[in-house]
């Protein structure tokens, strides 16, 4: 067998970040499909196991140290131990060198160039890694083809062989009704037809221009996985706003959550892939998203859009929406574009990548 040593530090008790979700569904279909290959999974101390990564045989788990320096030189030391293969979630390799071929994921670079997170202490740092892992990565992996081209005008330069690979849609993601989906919405007391963000809500998510408009639509706003501190951040911003705001849904209820909503909205100025409007499709539920040249491109045009500079914009998408007809036809576009995307197929040209560095070595 080939071990193939993965960074699984995302994967930490309490959250699913983006990053996470894509983590843990992409090495989970590796495993399950690349019979010859070990993967060595590298969880922070003290964070649970994904159960998808348990009961087989070619996934064996590492602990690394709770606190990040250290974590950083045990996966360097890791990586020098007798893998062919590193694979990152993070533009970042590790920061002690790595010791074999990697492979690192570059989602976007906002945390570079959004004037919102740009001025940071760390980014010049941060920077300084990118363009390191970008010199010396096997291959980078990026989301969507807008992430390629703006870290290459950012940077100068997008890798010694960069890919643009679409993320895959979890089956959990389906219109099924489990038959507990109402259960499961009244847990966090909603009740269904609401108009439904996802996010983590920082500035670039844009919930401004939703909050905007909530006292002129007739569905409850709600938003899911916003923090305490950046909830406080858009009451400061639009008081008189009405939402309901959901601090995190545990993972099997996600799906559930967005069947019961009447649409998705995501109106960020800025993405690098987004999640939440493909699962939403995929759930028969369907999705606004900004207009804006990524989520045009990772949406395959299967979405309403509006403009994310104009609330209004947003308003009369949501009430186009209440005609039943016009419902029903992007329900339909939105099956037809996640089809390709689901389960374990989804991700077969992350696994191509993976077995052709491998191969090569």
């Amino acid at each position: 067998m080939k071990n193939v040593l993965v960074d699984c530090r995302e994967l930490r008790s309490g959250t699913k970040t983006g990053i996470g979700r894509f983590l843990e569904a992409m090495i989970a279909a590796a495993a399950r499909r690349c019979d010859t290959v070990r993967f060595i999974l590298a969880y922070r101390h003290g964070s649970p196991v994904s159960p998808k990564h348990c009961g087989r045989e070619n996934a064996v788990i590492r602990e690394l140290p709770a606190d990040l320096v250290r974590s950083e030189r045990a996966l360097s030391r890791l990586s020098r131990e007798g893998p062919q293969l590193f694979i990152s979630p993070y533009p970042k390799l590790p920061l002690f060198g790595c010791g074999c071929p990697a492979i690192h994921t570059i989602h976007d670079i906002l945390d570079l160039t959004h004037a919102a997170y740009r001025r940071r202490p760390r980014t010049c740092f941060d920077r300084r890694r990118l363009k390191q892992a970008l010199r010396t990565g096997a291959l980078t992996w990026y989301d969507s083809a807008w992430s390629l081209e703006e870290t290459r005008r950012h940077i100068g330069f997008a890798g010694r062989r960069p890919v643009v690979r679409r993320l895959a849609v979890d089956d959990a993601f389906s219109p099924v009704n489990t038959g507990h989906d109402l259960d499961v919405v009244r847990t966090y007391g909603l009740v269904p037809g609401y108009v439904l963000l996802i996010g983590n809500g920082l500035p670039h998510k844009n919930i401004g221009v939703m909050l905007a408009v909530a006292d002129r639509l007739k569905r409850n706003i709600v938003c899911v996985g916003v923090p305490a501190a950046n909830r406080g951040y858009w009451n400061r911003m639009h008081p008189p706003a009405t939402v309901q705001w959901i601090d995190h849904v545990v993972p099997e209820h996600l799906a559930p959550v967005v069947r019961g909503a009447f649409c998705l909205a995501q109106p960020s100025t800025e993405e690098g892939y987004g999640y939440p409007p493909l699962e939403a499709m995929a759930c028969g539920t369907p999705a606004i998203v900004s207009s804006i040249p990524v989520l045009r491109e990772t949406t395959g045009g299967s979405c309403m859009e509006a403009d994310p500079g104009d609330p209004t914009a947003w308003l009369d998408a949501i009430h186009t929406l209440e005609d039943a007809t016009v419902r029903q036809q992007r329900i339909e576009q939105g099956f037809a574009f996640v089809g390709p995307l689901r389960g374990d197929t989804g991700w077969q040209g992350h696994i191509d990548d993976i077995l052709s560095v491998l191969d090569a070595r």
